[in-house]
């Protein structure tokens, strides 16, 4: 389908938005002279199960100290983020079922100061968050920085990193949505080239304390263990802004008049606009065969093939869709008592066949479900001497495709 509005799971995206202030958080904060404001506002992309890589946007805002003294510890300060993520986003939770969003994050950030270039890691703990039925989403998130003490007069000056985010996406029963074995999605978030990430910069005053080596004091939460995902793989963005999913299909028709089935196989992908909530699709199904009664006693058989008129359109409805089909069908060959009588590979019908096929109600963009649905077949033409005859068992209404949808 296209680009739907899961993300990529999606809901990790929220979770960037408070790491986004986590990783302010690594800042130092300075107590030994008054603090000043702080605010810094960066651009993030978090890739994501379902919905791929997706934008993030976090406004950090602290108190940090413009000057600190050498060998006393800076103790820690508060940070609050504002996260932002994105409407495609939201549109993708929503489509796993997701009503909050939930979880922890690491935030990367850099101390450099005479004689020091620190690595810090701040672990945070986002706030259970409501997620809205559409349109973007604010995820406020707070933390602590560590301590740190400097032994070197000079310029300290604290920059932001990229984020790793673990959040859960729940449903409205608290239930896990099943985009991982475990419900947790780990997603990693890289910052967007160009960009100021510097967060402040701290003048190290010389004069009295200590002169043992530069330390931190991590604060008391345990950082969270980051893995890497262990199952469903980023989804292709293709261009455009779209979400690209693939689904293998296998399943059955049947032919009303005929009295018959057929089995079906093939493909579908679809580009998917998760903020319009739309699709355009590729329809691939394989040749088939199918073996009927005329009257109820003449033996017959006929090889099939379905070709699709045009791109297929379609909407997301709740975790599924409802696809608008249009399709040729051809009788490549038909046989009567295991004579041909037609052989034409032009032998088809003389309109498209149209189906609205929606999915069940268990369907699972992350992992597929039934689609079922109802069409019509027209008269046939091209289909030799015995063309009227074959037209006029073949034409039909109330012909069914039943399928089963599986992900790739």
């Amino acid at each position: 389908m296209n680009h739907p509005r899961g993300k990529k799971t999606a809901a990790a995206a929220a979770v960037v938005g408070a790491v986004g202030l986590v990783a302010t958080a690594l800042l130092v904060g300075a107590q030994t002279s008054a603090a000043d404001p702080v605010s810094l506002t960066l651009n993030y992309h978090c890739t994501f199960p379902l919905v791929g890589s997706q934008s993030l946007k976090v406004v950090i805002n602290t108190d940090l100290p413009t000057t600190v003294n050498t060998g006393q510890p800076t103790g820690a300060f508060d940070i609050k983020a504002v996260s932002t993520i994105n409407a495609d986003t939201v549109a993708g939770l929503s489509l796993i079922g997701a009503t909050t969003i939930e979880g922890t994050a690491t935030a990367a950030a850099t101390v450099a100061a005479p004689s020091l270039n620190l690595p810090v890691n701040v672990p945070i703990t986002l706030d259970k968050t409501n997620i809205p039925a559409s349109g973007e989403l604010n995820i406020n998130a707070a933390g602590k920085t560590p301590s740190l003490t400097f032994t070197q007069a000079g310029q300290a000056k604290i920059t932001v990193g990229d984020l790793n985010l673990k959040v859960t996406p729940r449903k409205a029963d608290g239930s896990v949505t099943g985009i991982t074995p475990d419900g947790t999605i780990d997603a990693p978030c890289t910052q967007d080239a160009g960009q100021n990430n510097t967060l402040a910069t701290i003048t190290i005053a010389g004069g009295g304390g200590t002169t043992t080596p530069p330390t931190t004091t991590p604060p008391t939460t345990t950082p969270p263990t980051t893995t890497p995902p262990t199952t469903t793989p980023p989804t292709t963005t293709p261009p455009g802004g779209g979400i690209k999913y693939s689904f293998g299909i296998t399943g059955s028709t049947s032919l009303k008049s005929l009295g018959s089935t057929a089995p079906i196989t093939g493909s579908f992908d679809a580009d998917v606009n998760l903020s319009a909530k739309t699709f355009t699709g590729d329809l691939k199904l394989n040749p088939t065969h199918t073996d009927f009664k005329l009257f109820g006693f003449l033996q017959g058989s006929s090889d099939v093939k379905v070709v699709q008129n045009g791109p297929q359109t379609g909407e997301l409805v709740g975790t599924g869709f409802k696809a608008h089909i249009k399709f040729d069908t051809f009788l490549t060959t038909v046989n009567l008592f295991g004579i041909p009588i037609s052989t034409d590979p032009k032998c088809g019908t003389v309109s498209s066949s149209t189906s609205e096929m929606t999915t069940g109600p268990d369907f699972d963009l992350l992992k597929g479900g039934k689609l079922s649905g109802t069409y019509s077949l027209s008269a046939l033409q091209n289909c030799g001497s015995f063309n009227d005859i074959i037209s006029a068992f073949a034409k039909s209404d109330g012909n069914t495709l039943d399928l089963v949808l599986a992900k790739k």
